[in-house]
């Protein structure tokens, strides 16, 4: 009972945590009371003696990662630190989706009295209404300190400058402070941008410029830099369309845009919308998205920048919040079904995004897909199962395969299986159930998390939100780390 001593012990540290917070009260407080909730039944495991080691693992780096969250909005962390709470947006969320998974876990593995209270309090629609007036009673809040701050800040930043020639270094610090509480303020302040298009619209064609020269080609599609309204985007231009009923081909089109749509998030490339141009003897069918200035993931990890084991692991991290926004979408889930090292997309500031959702379909759409079209994933990231059964159907545990190996890449910063014939590697995969060695100086828990991602076992490999808490509990170990040296 190691992991529900864990659990208990975690819980009354964000029990205390929970009376020392400063800002986002009530969204912490519906925290402690949903963990207080999951507690009952764990009890329930640790004195009947039952077990279900996955399900109490993955809870313990829940509560892990929601102890390092409630501890950033303690009086513990340097000025600046505390004026982050502006920044939080899917934080709050992610937390509450994973206490979710936790409670379905348990569900499962008991079936006692406790469980109608777990799930009447994590019944999905009340939860939800709850965290949104909690959102809202907090925003109040943040909404009466913004202004405050703002009033207050023209006298700090005047009274900073007449002392720069008079204290120590230390008013270096406090400047560089000043600077991100103003940036977080503006920020704040600032108004929508009419860029990302809040509805899907069906653009027209002068409505874009496109450069001649593709960035990149796949074998279904070109991309494109372009400007909308003057604004940078990626235009993906789908080839070998044919010559088919345009109206038809429109509702299909829209039907996969609104399919991006549905999966906004700051780790899914953000589609603004579509172009279909009738004009000639083949009609061009086009998707206007986001662009993303470094291209795809396999380029920058092939590339000469230098990518500390940090900003590896925060990159990891973005990729799998992309993931996981997709496996958990509040509508029935969705599976990406190509996942590869070229489907993640990287913006100036080294933020990875999950791209090519157009592909995404419903587990159960995915068992009418044909044998050819499901097998249209690149080799090295297909899962044992499927290279050794042509009939195994593609699900979730897959899907982590797939992102174990993408794990490997930033780890390695190599491709996978390089020069190996597919013969070759369905042998080492399959047969010999062998995993491409990790760098030598890779993180210890970070190798056992890509090991279990690439485990030949489908019931071994973690979902996508204990990656998640995982890697944050990693992120935060080498930033500790990094820190103090």
């Amino acid at each position: 009972m190691e992991y529900v001593e864990k659990i208990i012990s975690v819980a009354k540290d964000i029990y205390v945590l929970c009376n020392e917070v400063k800002m986002n009260h009530k969204r912490c407080y519906r925290l402690k009371g949903r963990i207080e909730c999951l507690l009952e039944p764990v009890q329930t495991i640790k004195h009947e003696e039952l077990t279900n080691a996955k399900a109490l693992k993955e809870i313990v780096g829940i509560l892990e990662s929601a102890k390092d969250f409630i501890e950033s909005f303690t009086n513990k962390h340097r000025f600046s630190k505390v004026f982050k709470v502006f920044e939080i947006k899917d934080d709050f969320n992610h937390l509450n989706e994973r206490l979710n998974d936790a409670a379905m876990a348990l569900e499962l593995a008991l079936h006692t009295e406790q469980t109608k209270t777990l799930l009447r309090i994590f019944k999905d629609k009340e939860r939800k209404k709850e965290d949104k007036q909690d959102t809202e009673e907090d925003q109040r809040y943040l909404d009466m300190v913004a202004k405050k701050l703002e009033e207050a800040l023209h006298s700090m930043e005047e009274r900073i400058q007449q002392a720069v020639e008079t204290v120590n270094d230390g008013v270096e610090e406090m400047k560089m402070d000043l600077k991100d509480i103003k940036r977080i303020i503006e920020s704040y302040n600032e108004k929508p941008s009419v860029h990302p298009v809040q509805e899907i619209l069906e653009l027209k064609p002068e409505d874009i410029e496109v450069e001649n020269k593709p960035f990149m080609t796949t074998a279904n599609s070109k991309y494109y830099k372009g400007m909308l309204h003057k604004f940078p985007v990626a235009i993906k231009r789908f080839l070998n369309v044919g010559l088919f009923d345009v109206e038809e081909i429109r509702k299909c089109f829209h039907k996969e845009a609104e399919t991006m749509k549905h999966f906004e998030s700051p780790n899914i490339v953000r589609i603004y919308g579509i172009c279909i141009n009738k004009h000639g003897t083949n009609p061009v069918f086009l998707i206007v998205m986001e662009y993303c200035e470094l291209g795809c993931l396999r380029k920058v990890l092939e590339g000469e920048r230098q990518l500390s084991w940090q900003t590896r692991v925060r990159m990891a991290l973005d990729a799998a919040c992309g993931l996981y926004r997709m496996h958990q979408s509040i509508e029935k889930f969705k599976l990406h079904c190509s996942i590869d090292s070229t489907r993640f997309l990287v913006d100036h500031g080294l933020r990875v995004k999950l791209g090519g959702l157009e592909l995404a379909k419903t587990e159960t759409s995915i068992r009418r897909i044909t044998d050819a079209s499901q097998r249209s994933q690149k080799i090295p990231y297909i899962s044992p199962q499927q290279l050794s059964n042509i009939n195994y159907s593609y699900d979730k545990p897959c899907e982590v395969y797939s992102f174990g190996i993408v794990l490997w890449e930033i780890a390695s910063r190599k491709p996978p299986f390089r020069d190996c014939s597919n013969e070759v590697i369905r042998q080492k995969v399959c047969d010999e159930r062998a995993q491409e060695p990790l760098p030598s100086d890779c993180p210890k828990d970070l190798c056992e998390l890509i090991n279990e991602c690439r485990a030949y076992d489908p019931f071994e490999r973690p979902k996508a939100g204990a990656i998640i808490d995982r890697l944050k509990n990693i992120l935060n170990r080498i930033s500790t780390v990094a820190n103090e040296s």
